[in-house]
């Protein structure tokens, strides 16, 4: 859903909405006070980060069209495993600065980065000009049907989608197995279990 809404809109507008929103949330958990309004308000975020990824990528690849494109992709992926290494630091901080403040912190640095981007970032609205008399961008079924049809789509689907299952579930579980099996303080758990794996990832 969120290529499609992108193959038919400014790039720019997604990609600041995405970061806008994803902050504001951010911040919102900071006055959490239940499970449920913490459920909401991660659910509203991974909404934002899907809208994201595509209009980022998307981008890139518009500004990047010869030699450059993969190197160019390659760098903003490292952005992802840069931030799920330094991630892991949110627990650190959190026992100096009590997990609301670290919360309310981050999420007012991503709404003033947004409005830095809502005014710095540029893109080639001749590009949007040109898909939008394109019968495949215009009409979602025949986009849905090219995707569908395209045996390297369905490659590349399967290889992203089987190494993530187990991936997210260690990611997500692996602090609480340091914290808890190897009596370690949270605040180091934390950095130590996203280190490991996207410090890695990193290099790659």
């Amino acid at each position: 859903v969120a290529g499609l809404i992108t193959d038919r809109t400014s790039k720019k507008k997604i990609i600041v909405s995405s970061l806008f929103v994803w902050s504001a949330v951010t911040f919102m958990m900071g006055y959490a006070s239940t499970f449920q309004s913490l459920y909401v308000l991660r659910a509203i975020m991974g909404v934002s980060e899907a809208l994201y990824i595509p209009a980022g990528l998307a981008l890139i690849a518009e500004y990047h069209t010869g030699k450059t494109r993969s190197l160019a992709v390659g760098i903003h992926m490292t952005g992802f495993y840069m931030g799920q290494a330094l991630g892991g630091f949110g627990a650190t901080f959190s026992s100096y600065l009590y997990w609301n403040n670290v919360f309310l912190l981050l999420g007012g640095i991503g709404i003033l980065y947004a409005l830095v981007l809502l005014i710095f970032l540029q893109e080639d609205n001749s590009i949007l000009k040109t898909k939008s008399t394109s019968s495949i961008t215009t009409s979602p079924f025949l986009t849905l049907r090219l995707l569908f049809t395209t045996p390297a789509f369905w490659i590349l689907l399967f290889y992203f989608a089987i190494p993530s299952l187990p991936g997210w579930a260690i990611k997500n579980w692996l602090p609480t197995l340091f914290s808890e099996n190897l009596k370690l303080d949270m605040s180091v758990a934390g950095p130590v279990s996203t280190i490991t794996i996207a410090f890695s990832s990193l290099i790659g």
